[in-house]
């Protein structure tokens, strides 16, 4: 990969789809707003890695002792410092000239998305447990931004649903790392503060809410009535998929792989999330 298309990190983009949920979920035509949508996902997108870029300058000598992030584009000195500086302003302004464009409230969310990252970087990540809170966070702005962008409401039930889907990503992370941690292998400075046994309890207990939540949630009447059908909690039947092929991959074959690569490789929970955006996409344009 180029070094500096490396330096982006575009193999993240993929979290940026949130900004698009509240416009697809919203039950109107999709041609209404899918343009600012899209406009407010190419400037996450550049905010995203504005952000990494921010991430790498910093830990830039810890890189350089790292025997994989090494290989970063700065830690390797492949890319000039003064270069990728011109490169993440570039990037962080044009974000914000396009969230202003598209809605004062996207680029409210961009600045508190890029505000919160760099506290992150300096001083957050070092507190664990609170450093998932943050990356969850991240998301819970995603749908904010992509609310703002579309007009489109959301509840307190997507809001809450994508935080502890959020936060189960995070942990499922952390788990990949400490099981590389118990191998010899730091990839973080707090990763000694996560157990195995503390984590898989963790994730256990998330996939539960998160199931038990999402049934309740298409079970209300509000729901029922924007779907137009009283069977909207068997789409529950692909996020039950989704999990349980998730914990199968974490907790009994102790994959090594990250969230976003599993996300990625995996075709049985990729069916999952197909299934569930083909059935909730039947009934509200249907």
């Amino acid at each position: 990969m180029h070094p500096y298309l490396k330096l982006l990190r575009p193999e993240h983009y993929l979290k940026n789809c949130f900004v698009g949920a509240p416009l697809f979920f919203s039950g109107h035509e999709l041609g209404k707003g899918i343009l600012p949508t899209l406009g407010a996902i190419m400037a996450f997108c550049a905010m995203a890695s504005a952000v990494y870029i921010f991430n790498d300058y910093h830990d830039i000598a810890e890189d350089r002792l790292h025997p994989e992030k090494k290989n970063r584009p700065l830690a390797a000195g492949r890319i000039p410092v003064p270069s990728a500086w011109r490169l993440a302003g570039l990037l962080s302004t044009m974000a914000l000239g396009v969230g202003v464009c598209i809605d004062l409230g996207v680029a409210g969310v961009l600045l508190a998305y890029a505000l919160l990252n760099v506290a992150y970087t300096v001083q957050l990540k070092k507190w664990p447990y609170l450093d998932i809170t943050i990356i969850a966070i991240g998301f819970v702005l995603r749908l904010v931004a992509g609310s703002y962008a579309s007009a489109a409401n959301l509840s307190l039930w997507i809001l809450g649903e994508t935080f502890f889907l959020a936060l189960f990503l995070a942990l499922a992370k952390r788990r990949t790392e400490v099981l590389l941690y118990e191998q010899g292998v730091v990839t973080r400075k707090n990763i000694h503060h996560y157990t195995r046994k503390t984590v898989d309890i963790g994730l256990l207990f998330l996939s539960i809410a998160l199931l038990l939540g999402y049934i309740w949630y298409c079970l209300t009447p509000e729901v029922m009535r924007r779907y137009g059908s009283e069977w909207v909690f068997v789409s529950a039947v692909f996020v039950a998929i989704g999990l349980l092929r998730y914990l199968q991959l974490a907790l009994w074959q102790h994959t090594l792989k990250s969230p976003n690569s599993i996300l990625l490789d995996d075709r049985i929970i990729q069916g999952a999330i197909l299934g569930w955006i083909i059935f909730l996409g039947g009934l509200l344009y249907g």
